[in-house]
């Protein structure tokens, strides 16, 4: 059978998905709103390419959606008289914007990958292993739903594929950027850095300690798993580890942890988020970590590490 998937955008994630697909053997379509730069670079990869504006003629039914949060409910608008699998790679906008209910006609689908664009292109390209969950608790056929996502996750190169809720995805994924993924590692990082250099320590070292080895570190917890990675850390990490673990998680961080929490579930961040100007925001922040001395030395570091 001949499989075909339109694309709504070309960012990072969506030229992932349409490469890895493409080279499993599908005819892919771009989709993009008027005037967006992407069209040269979609056609200079080969792709087709469509036009999302009012009256918008899809290529087929099957279509994900991968541009950027905040623009989903505009272009569920512009597919409501479709009848169309429509496929998301988080549950935000279907959760917050309840897009199942107010366009009765999409048939809204959960496919996330769990793992930025670099990994999913990476990790298909040597035939690594990716994870993912789905959802077809909103579809209107679960089961030809469910097998359009099992086949979509394994030609996208996902080989460890389960359920979730849009909900439990929704405030799952949130949460782990929130208190983990992008604040506590990154920040972490840079304050143990700079503490380090206010104590006299060369950046290089301090670089290797504090930003380097997070990848190192990291890599050895998902391949072992927690019990073994205790195991086999140095005697002076293990003591440290619970030095850290007595001194930094105290009570006020775990009521951190549920005051985060209570701020997705009750809608309060999704409040912040949509009065949040995102660009203002995006500049304030690559201005404060373009100050840091961190990312000096990085740039000179990573000439030769990367």
């Amino acid at each position: 059978m001949h499989k075909k998937l339109a694309i709504i955008g070309f960012g990072n994630q969506a030229k992932a998905w349409a490469l890895n697909l493409r080279d499993s053997g599908y005819e892919i379509f771009i989709g993009l709103r008027p005037g967006s730069l992407s069209f040269e670079i979609a056609r200079s990869l080969n792709f087709e390419t469509f036009e999302v504006s009012n009256g918008v003629n899809l290529p087929c039914e099957d279509v994900a959606l991968l541009t950027p949060d905040d623009t989903h409910l505009e272009i569920a608008q512009l597919l409501s008289n479709e009848d169309v699998n429509l496929i998301f790679a988080h549950g935000y906008s279907i959760y917050f914007h309840k897009l199942s209910s107010k366009f009765p006609n999409i048939n809204c689908l959960l496919l996330a990958p769990k793992a930025i664009a670099s990994e999913l292109r990476m990790q298909y390209e040597v035939g690594g292993k990716l994870g993912g969950v789905y959802s077809v608790e909103l579809a209107k056929d679960k089961e030809l739903s469910l097998q359009l996502l099992k086949k979509l996750a394994f030609d996208l190169g996902i080989k460890s594929f389960h359920p979730t809720t849009i909900e439990g995805e929704t405030k799952a994924d949130l949460f782990s950027e929130q208190t983990l993924l992008c604040s506590t590692l990154p920040y972490s990082a840079l304050y143990a850095f700079n503490k380090l250099i206010e104590k006299g320590v060369n950046e290089q070292t301090a670089y290797f300690e504090c930003w380097y080895e997070v990848k190192l570190i990291a890599d050895a917890m998902v391949k072992m798993g927690p019990v073994k990675f205790f195991e086999l850390i140095s005697p002076n990490a293990l003591i440290g580890s619970e030095v850290g673990h007595r001194e930094l998680f105290d009570q006020d961080y775990f009521d951190k942890l549920e005051k985060i929490y209570q701020n997705i579930d009750n809608w309060e961040f999704e409040k912040e988020l949509s009065q949040t100007n995102i660009q203002q925001m995006k500049d304030m922040i690559a201005k404060r970590w373009s100050d840091q001395r961190l990312s000096k030395v990085h740039d000179i570091m990573a000439k030769e590490l990367y």
